[in-house]
């Protein structure tokens, strides 16, 4: 007999659906919308909670975890009133054992309960980079999740998912975010920074390394997926905010290019640290499209001048703020982030950059209510 499913929605969100849509797809081509959309950041984490799951049962088993994601999905659909537009007509899941990056790497995992898993670093001295390999795809944490994502796929047909009582499909996706330099950190850890002062050469024969395999597990999970291969992918540089433009030229730069040579526009690019003296090569000499989920610590009026009307961007304030509160400082901050960002199209607000486990839905309301007030802020 199949699991079935019902996510409840009201009918008045279902019609205010293809608003949510046009607002989303007007902001992405920098057209003129009603008011600035808000797309909060819920994440594993957040909706885990949110659903009344735990980490812990998303590792009992492929069975356990397509539940878990499941009913996450449920949970954003049923009680997230931003204006991120609902699938109607499916649901898409996919393996997810928490934000590691390079894990196709023989790198050991520290498994933490219900708290987020831990990357061990695989390398401790610098020369030990010689015998380093492109691995195989399917090896490292990939593996387990190559299982999950078969074994997920098997199981779609024990499902029977309603929308309102309609049945809606169930895809299981398989995909490889992150890029050169997060798996170059999972790899080396906070050593990376002072090898690349230390050793260039050898981190340069690294990042070689980690921007091959890169390459090689997206092209792996497009076979996998079926997916045609040289699509735009989501390409993360977090912990790179730590190095100086100087070196931020050197060891990053070639290597998101030699990524974008394959995938292709848009170029969707994620740095959550202060970035501040680093905008200018990100928009120049990276030339991204999106700047996706920027984070609180870089200075507004700073991404204003450098990306307003040029790039795509999705941000805003201190995920603690909107967690907390209180309401009148989230919308004031809200609609400040707003007025610097939105005044030529192309902006999304988010918190910065992520929706910390826990926070009441009337926050993210909020959120909803400050841009409304500074669309009539703009208009006038």
């Amino acid at each position: 007999m199949k699991k079935r499913i019902d996510i409840v929605v009201p009918e008045d969100v279902i019609e205010s659906n293809p608003k949510r849509t046009e607002r989303f797809e007007k902001t992405k081509r920098f057209e003129k919308t009603d008011r600035v959309p808000v797309y909060a950041g819920y994440y594993m984490d957040a909706m885990l909670v949110g659903s009344g799951n735990r980490f812990s049962q998303m590792l009992k088993g492929p069975q356990e975890q397509m539940d878990c994601l499941i009913l996450n999905q449920k949970w954003r659909m049923e009680n997230v009133r931003d204006d991120f537009p609902l699938n109607l007509n499916s649901i898409v899941i996919e393996p997810n054992f928490g934000a590691l990056r390079g894990v196709e790497f023989p790198m050991e995992i520290k498994w933490n309960g219900d708290d987020m898993p831990k990357s061990i670093h695989l390398i401790n001295d610098v020369e030990e980079i010689d015998d380093l390999v492109v691995p195989s795809p399917d090896t490292g944490v990939n593996a387990l999740r190559i299982e999950y994502f078969k074994k997920m796929k098997e199981r779609i047909g024990d499902y029977d998912i309603r929308l309102n009582g309609e049945e809606i499909e169930l895809k299981v996706d398989l995909n490889h975010p992150g890029g050169p330099i997060p798996s170059a950190f999972g790899i080396c850890g906070p050593n990376l920074f002072m090898w690349m002062m230390l050793d260039p050469n050898r981190i340069h024969k690294l990042l070689e390394i980690t921007t091959k395999s890169h390459l090689q597990v997206i092209d792996y999970f497009d076979q996998l997926t079926g997916r045609e291969s040289g699509h735009w992918v989501w390409a993360g540089c977090d912990t790179g905010e730590m190095i100086s433009p100087k070196m931020f030229k050197e060891f990053v730069v070639p290597y998101y290019l030699k990524i974008w040579e394959v995938q292709h526009r848009p170029r969707v690019f994620h740095m959550c640290g202060n970035i501040d003296h680093l905008l200018e090569i990100i928009r120049d000499e990276l030339d991204i499209d999106v700047l996706e989920h920027f984070g609180f610590p870089t200075d507004r009026k700073k991404l204003a001048d450098t990306f307003s009307g040029k790039t795509l961007m999705r941000g805003g304030p201190h995920p603690a703020l909107i967690k907390d509160g209180p309401k009148d400082k989230i919308i004031d901050e809200c609609v400040d982030y707003i007025t610097t960002l939105g005044q030529k199209g192309g902006y999304m607000l988010a918190e910065g950059a992520t929706v910390v486990p826990g926070t009441p839905l009337e926050n993210i309301d909020a959120m909803v209510e400050a841009s409304k007030r500074a669309s009539e802020i703009m208009n006038n």
